[in-house]
This record gives C-alpha cells, sequence and structure tokens, in this order.
C-alpha cells in the first residue's frame, strides 16, 4: 500500500490576442492511497484506489487565452473532489481485470503516452472525445461511477470496454461530484482495441457511444435526438533510438457527431525527445500541435444569433520538462492558439508558462 502526494503549480500568462492579456496561477494537488494486488486484506487478484484531487478557482482559458481546447491541463474550477475510488480484480494469469468504482476514463482509454509530456488538454484527451455530453464524460476534473472490462488478446494486444453514468457529477454545479445515477442521464459505452510492442508504444482505436438523447445544435427547440457518438484512432511510436537518446513521435485523429457538437474533427501529432544531453538523462524536448475543426451544425447554431465562426482551432505547443530532483520538477511551456474559441473578433493568442510538480511517496507497508 503507497501514499503518493504532487502539488503541481502553474504561474501561465496570456502574452497577446484571446479575450484579455495578463495572467493568473494554477494549481492541482493529488493525494493517492494505492494497493497492489492481494494487498487489500489478503483478497488474491484484488487491487485499489483512492484519488483525492483539489484544484484553486483560476480560470486561464474561459478568462484570458479564450480557447476551447484548454492551455493548461490542470485548469479547472475551484473544488476538492473524490477523483477516483474502485477497486480492479484479475484472473491469477492476468489476461482479464475488471474494475467498478469512480473512474477516469482517460486513466486508459484515449491516452497517448507521448502526448503526456505536454499541457494542452488535447494532448490528454482529444476535443473530439472531451467536448461530449452534458457535463463531459468521466475525465479530469469530475469522473462517475463505471465498470471497465479488460483483456489481453494474444502478444502485446489489449481489449477493453467501459459502461460508465453519463453524466458526471453536477452540470449546474463545476465544483461537486456527486453521483446521481438516472435514467434520463442514460450511459456511455466506450470500447478500445490496441497493440504495443518492440518500438511501438501504442497502436489503438476507439469508438464511444451515448444511450440518451441530446439537443440539436441546430434545432435547439426541437425534439431531442439519439445518436451522439464517435470514434478516435492512436499511433505512437518510439522513432529513432541512440544509446540513451530516444525520438517519439505520436498521432492522433478522430470524430464526433457534428449535430451536437461543436467540433466535427480533431488532429493532433507531435514528438518528444529525451536523454539528449548526457548530463541530463531524464530531460525531455517536445513540439505538438492540436487542430480542432468546427462541424456544420455548430456554425448554423451560431448564425441563429448572427454570430460568425472560424472553421477550427489549432494550438502550436513547445515544451522542455526537467526532473531537477526527485521531489522536483520544472516544465517551461509556450504555445500559439491559432483561431482561440473559433471567434474571428479574437485575435491569435500566445501564452507562456512555468509548470513545477512537488512530489512525495511512502510506502504504508513492510516498514517502507
Amino acid at each position: 500500500v503507497t501514499f503518493d502526494a504532487v502539488y503541481t503549480g502553474e504561474p501561465i500568462r496570456n502574452l497577446t490576442g484571446g479575450r484579455k492579456t495578463g495572467g493568473t496561477y494554477l494549481d492541482n494537488l493529488d493525494l493517492q492511497l494505492s494497493a497492489d494486488r492481494g494487498s487489500i486484506v489478503g483478497i488474491p487478484g484484488i487491487s485499489g484506489l483512492l484519488y483525492v484531487i483539489h484544484n484553486n478557482s483560476s480560470e486561464f482559458s474561459s478568462d484570458y487565452a479564450g480557447d476551447a481546447q484548454g492551455v493548461s491541463n490542470i485548469d479547472a474550477p475551484r473544488g476538492t473532489r473524490l477523483y477516483e475510488a474502485w477497486l480492479d480484480w484479475a484472473n491469477p494469469a492476468g489476461r482479464i481485470s475488471v474494475r467498478a468504482g469512480l473512474y477516469d476514463l482517460n486513466s486508459e482509454f484515449d491516452s497517448v503516452e507521448t502526448g503526456g509530456l505536454f499541457l494542452n488538454s488535447s494532448h490528454g484527451i482529444g476535443p473530439d472525445f472531451s467536448q461530449t455530453g452534458l457535463n463531459g464524460p468521466s475525465i479530469f476534473p469530475v469522473t462517475s461511477l463505471a465498470l471497465r472490462v479488460r483483456t489481453a488478446l494474444g502478444a502485446g494486444g489489449y481489449g477493453q470496454f467501459a459502461l460508465l453514468d453519463g453524466v458526471p457529477g453536477d452540470p449546474g454545479d463545476p465544483g461537486s461530484n456527486e453521483i446521481d445515477l438516472s435514467h434520463e442521464d442514460g450511459a456511455l459505452v466506450v470500447a478500445e482495441l490496441g497493440w504495443a510492442g518492440d518500438d511501438w508504444r501504442k497502436l489503438a482505436v476507439g469508438a464511444f457511444t451515448y444511450t440518451g438523447d441530446f439537443a440539436r445544435l441546430a434545432d435547439p427547440e426541437g425534439p431531442p435526438d439519439d445518436g451522439n457518438a464517435g470514434w478516435y484512432a492512436i499511433a505512437d511510436r518510439t522513432v529513432w533510438r541512440r544509446e540513451s537518446t530516444a525520438l517519439a513521435a505520436f498521432l492522433r485523429i478522430g470524430q464526433a457527431e457534428e449535430r451536437f457538437n461543436p467540433f466535427k474533427t480533431y488532429v493532433a501529432f507531435g514528438a518528444s525527445l529525451a536523454g539528449f544531453s548526457g548530463t541530463r538523462p531524464d530531460d525531455e524536448l517536445g513540439l505538438a500541435l492540436a487542430m480542432a475543426r468546427t462541424g456544420s451544425d455548430f456554425k448554423a447554431s451560431r448564425q441563429l444569433d448572427e454570430l460568425n465562426t472560424d472553421s477550427h482551432e489549432t494550438a502550436i505547443e513547445l515544451t522542455y520538462r526537467a526532473p531537477v530532483f526527485g521531489w522536483l520538477t520544472l516544465q517551461p511551456d509556450i504555445q500559439y492558439i491559432v483561431n482561440p474559441g473559433t471567434e474571428p473578433a479574437q485575435d491569435n493568442a500566445l501564452t507562456v508558462a512555468l509548470r513545477f510538480e512537488l512530489s512525495y511517496s511512502r510506502s504504508l507497508t513492510d516498514g517502507g
């Protein structure tokens, strides 16, 4: 049983364009209590996690950059939330596992290892997926109850399926993480097939659908309709290595139903270079692009209010992650946002941030 704590702080500033210039301070506190398999009262095959988060109330994208994708992946409404609380059972061979409880969908689905270096939220989970639902899917900062089944498929292959509450938390209270299961909320169903091996970090394809009905963007006063669904595909690979230096690259594409969602398609690609400094082998340098394209129904809904809409929002990010000590990591970051919020009245934005992470870990068993 292990206790882990990570405090992430981020002074961040919009230098030009967007909604307005200026800056703020974002933070995120992660507290985790994790139990390895067999450590919960000696039950074989059972592991578990309790995970609490806290965020301050500074909202950088809405107040400054004006972007839709999220310049910072810790930008969230103020609140202290029980984020995850689940038990996981695996058979003795480890080929099948079943997980149930409060669950972060993005911890296993639509995740890109190389994309995890970057601060823009779209490199954590694509905006084609994260925009869906009445309160988003079960991802940061609000999660829902879920049942996930995962199985190994041959050497390096896997398949996973999840059934989740269709409306995490309370859409009327961004700081809430309450659990309210109802027939009206419906469910979110997600499936992913993938493979990893050799230099391939991940090859995967996934699909999702909601069982509930949703208002159509182009006819919000009309009857709700079903079919809020989408798909995504991921290719993530180490493309070159020499001694301790490695270059990895990723491509992620996806699509969502444009009748209900502002963004119809999304494409992202990027690369990271690690181990390029002999004196600092753990440093990483990354460059990535994330482009979300608006759908025709969203444009039509904006025209009802006599508003124009850009065809896409694109974020270009350059970042450098440097572990300084075992407990301290620094990460300067710069992003250029083209068409922030797809609002023609907003000029392209240029943002800078300096993220730092303070971490602590302690084993609570075996005298650790």
